[in-house]
């Protein structure tokens, strides 16, 4: 049919610029795309670079009205998904600098899969910070997250307890290789090998034999269903606090030597917590705020969000596209932390301030060395002969990962409201992917 061969010929008719009043100036707003051009353009599948006045038999007329319907057709692909490519995505990354293209090239290859919903990306160079937002913090209602949105930042959590752990060795209220019952409320003789007693290095290189969790979840992650996961784990953590994990403490028997074999555990972590809590004589929660949160102006960052800023937390999503509930109020020193993107900026900034010896503490290997191993929580390794330290974090519908890179003074947060296949992963890459690129870059 003539006219649809001239329809597929619409390529170049229409294009959005910077200053459509779809997307306001204000908010710099550009669109994913599949090519290399600067200005953002909204392609259909099928366009061919041929004048769209020149297809054979076809009214001037005729041609008018296809380019109103390819403009129409343009401006409905920015808002929804086309079945053969992925929908263009809004940021607020200006594609200036060289740093802006690094993230702006990686974030393109992120959201080529269509399941990731929105991302903040924070890097830190020397003493600047610099933010970047893209996507959407709801599926259901299309806004571009702010450095003031608020995530869960799940296993990233214990980054944190890690800091405060270093901050006790530093200030020799623990010791790496004691025996941890003694920092704890009580006896719990049961927490040792045939003698051998877990120490605050087996917990924060998970190397303890303690269970993933408290109370158990191995039936769960075994039956490997993701959608009735989060239900199950919430009901099987209600009303599951300190008391009662203190009880359940008792009866916790190691599943292998202390030192001897890697299980992940968030229950080793919980038990880190509670060792910091009798030491201070202070709430977990409470050390986190006085000890780093309130001394870095973290004032967004906490284990719980008030009413007026839920506004502010974004929407997470399953491998499934599916809506799902936040983290069980019980995670704590494991995994129960929510930060902005914005306070996350600070928290680099800790983590790569060199002068601080507790920093120092807490980045030195515990396990191998610092080009393979795993320090107070953070994992160790070379990223083309330059150290990097990464810890990443999933919750049933959001993926984080922080990254370091203490030789250069750079690092980055990653921050996505999905717990797709892969997520935590690919932004680990995407981290990789950016540092590289600045390497290269004049």
């Amino acid at each position: 049919m003539r006219l649809s061969r001239a329809l597929r010929g619409w390529h170049g008719l229409c294009h959005l610029s910077l200053k459509s009043p779809i997307h306001p100036r204000k908010e710099n707003h550009h669109e994913i795309r599949n090519s290399d051009a600067q200005q953002p353009v909204c392609r259909l599948p099928g366009a061919v670079r041929l004048h769209p006045w020149r297809h054979a038999g076809v009214s001037k007329l005729a041609m008018r009205k296809i380019t109103w319907i390819s403009c129409a057709l343009m401006l409905a692909c920015t808002t929804t998904q086309s079945s053969t490519m992925a929908s263009p995505v809004l940021s607020d990354n200006p594609v200036r600098s060289a740093l802006d293209r690094a993230v702006d090239q990686a974030a393109r290859d992120l959201f080529r899969n269509s399941c990731h919903v929105g991302l903040s990306v924070v890097v830190r160079e020397g003493s600047s910070s610099y933010f970047y937002n893209y996507g959407s913090i709801s599926r259901s209602k299309p806004q571009l997250p702010t450095r003031q949105n608020i995530y869960e930042l799940a296993s990233v959590t214990k980054t944190f307890t890690a800091t405060l752990a270093a901050q006790a060795v530093a200030e020799g209220r623990m010791e790496p290789d004691r025996d941890f019952q003694t920092y704890l409320p009580g006896r719990y003789t049961n927490l040792s090998w045939q003698g051998k007693p877990m120490t605050l290095r087996t917990l924060l290189t998970h190397r303890s034999g303690m269970p993933r969790d408290i109370p158990d979840t191995d039936a769960l992650f075994a039956e490997n269903n993701y959608a009735t996961r989060p239900i199950h784990m919430l009901a099987l953590f209600q009303g599951f606090g300190r008391d009662r994990f203190l009880s359940a403490l008792h009866e916790v028997k190691l599943r292998s030597e202390p030192g001897t074999n890697e299980a992940y555990s968030n229950a080793g972590f919980l038990v880190v917590g509670l060792g910091l809590e009798q030491i201070y004589g202070k709430p977990f929660e409470t050390l986190v705020r006085e000890r780093i949160t309130q001394p870095q102006g973290m004032t967004s960052t906490g284990f719980t969000i008030a009413a007026a800023d839920r506004t502010r937390l974004v929407s997470g999503y399953d491998r499934d596209r599916r809506s799902v509930p936040y983290r069980p109020q019980s995670a704590g020193a494991a995994w129960g932390l929510y930060a902005t993107p914005q306070d996350m900026a600070k928290y680099l900034r800790l983590q790569l301030d060199s002068r601080d010896p507790a920093i120092s503490v807490s980045h030195d290997p515990l396990v191998g060395s610092a080009d393979n191993g795993e320090a107070m929580a953070w994992n160790l390794g070379l990223d083309n002969d330059q150290r990097m330290l990464w810890h990443g974090g999933g919750s049933f519908g959001m993926s984080s990962q922080v990254v370091l890179y203490p030789g250069q003074h750079q690092g980055m947060v990653l921050l996505a409201n999905d717990a797709c296949e892969g997520t935590e992963s690919a932004l680990k890459n995407m981290a990789e992917s950016i540092h590289q690129h600045l390497q290269l870059s004049p």
